[in-house]
C-alpha cells in the first residue's frame, strides 16, 4: 500500500483541559471520516506539536493510546494509520453515535439495548449454569460495596451486563456487548450525574437476577425491560439537567 504523507490537517486545541482525550479525539474523527486512510503517515512529533499547539508529552500519550486502540502502528517510517480492526469497532461505534444527529447519543443507544437485552436476559434464564449464576451473584455482591465509587460500579454496571450476555451461552452477544462497551460506559457516565443511580441499577440487577435463577424468561424479560424504562428515564432527566445548567453557564 502506497504510504501518503499528511500535513496541515489538524487544529489547534482551544481548550487546557483534557488536551490527551481532545488530540485523540480529533485524530479519531479524522480517521474514522476517512480523512486519514489505512497507510496514511502521520506528520512527526514536532510537527504534531505545533498543529495541535500543545506538548509533547500531550502528543506522546494521545499517540499511545490511539495505538492501544490500532488504529496506528510505528514504523521505520513514522506513525501509520491502521486498517480497520475487530478492536476499533467499539471506538468508531461511539464517534458514529455522537455524529450530528436529530436523536440524541444516549437514546440511539437505549433504542439498541432494549432489543439486544431484554432477548438477553430471557435465553440466560433458559440457558444459564452454575458458573453462570456464581459470576452474576460476585458482580452483584461487589456493586453493592462500590456505590460511592464512581469508578467502579459503572465497569461492574457493565460486567453485569456482559455476565448476562455469557450466560445465554451464544458467544455473538458476548461480542456485541463488547461491541457496545465504550458507549455503554458513555451512558453510566451520563446517568451518574442523577441522584440515587447506582443505588437503582443495582436494585434492578438484582431483580433481573433473581428472575434469572427462578429460570423464568418471561420473568427476567419483564424485568430488563423495566430496567431500560428506568434507564431512558434516567437518561433523559441527565440530559435535560445538562441543558438546563448549560444555560445558565451562557448567562453567567
Amino acid at each position: 500500500m502506497a504510504e501518503r504523507n499528511v500535513i496541515d490537517i489538524f487544529e489547534p486545541i482551544r481548550r487546557e483541559a483534557t488536551l490527551v482525550d481532545l488530540v485523540t479525539v480529533q485524530i479519531e474523527e479524522l480517521i474514522y471520516a476517512g480523512g486519514l486512510a489505512p497507510g496514511d503517515v502521520l506528520p512527526p512529533e514536532r510537527e504534531l506539536m505545533r498543529q495541535f499547539g500543545v506538548s509533547r508529552m500531550v502528543i506522546r500519550e494521545a499517540l499511545a493510546r490511539l495505538m492501544g486502540r490500532n488504529l496506528i502502528e510505528a514504523r521505520p517510517t513514522g506513525m501509520h494509520i491502521t486498517a480497520p480492526s475487530a478492536e476499533s469497532v467499539g471506538q468508531s461505534m461511539t464517534l458514529l453515535l455522537r455524529a450530528g444527529s436529530p436523536i440524541p447519543e444516549y437514546a440511539k443507544i437505549m433504542e439498541v439495548r432494549r432489543l439486544l437485552e431484554i432477548e438477553i436476559a430471557g435465553l440466560a434464564a433458559l440457558r444459564h449454569d452454575e458458573t453462570d449464576v456464581a459470576l452474576m451473584r460476585s458482580l452483584l455482591e461487589e456493586a453493592a460495596q462500590s456505590l460511592d465509587d464512581m469508578d467502579r460500579f459503572p465497569a461492574l454496571d457493565v460486567e453485569f451486563h456482559r455476565a448476562l450476555a455469557t450466560a445465554t451461552h451464544n458467544e455473538l452477544f458476548v461480542i456485541l456487548i463488547d461491541t457496545l462497551r465504550d458507549s455503554l460506559l458513555r451512558t453510566r457516565e451520563i446517568g451518574s450525574t442523577v441522584p440515587g443511580t447506582p443505588a437503582r441499577a443495582l436494585s434492578h440487577h438484582t431483580l433481573i437476577f433473581e428472575q434469572v435463577c427462578k429460570r423464568s424468561v418471561e420473568g427476567a424479560r419483564a424485568a430488563m425491560a423495566a430496567h431500560m424504562a428506568e434507564a431512558e428515564v434516567t437518561l433523559r432527566s441527565a440530559a435535560l439537567n445538562a441543558r438546563a445548567q448549560s444555560s445558565i453557564d451562557d448567562k453567567s
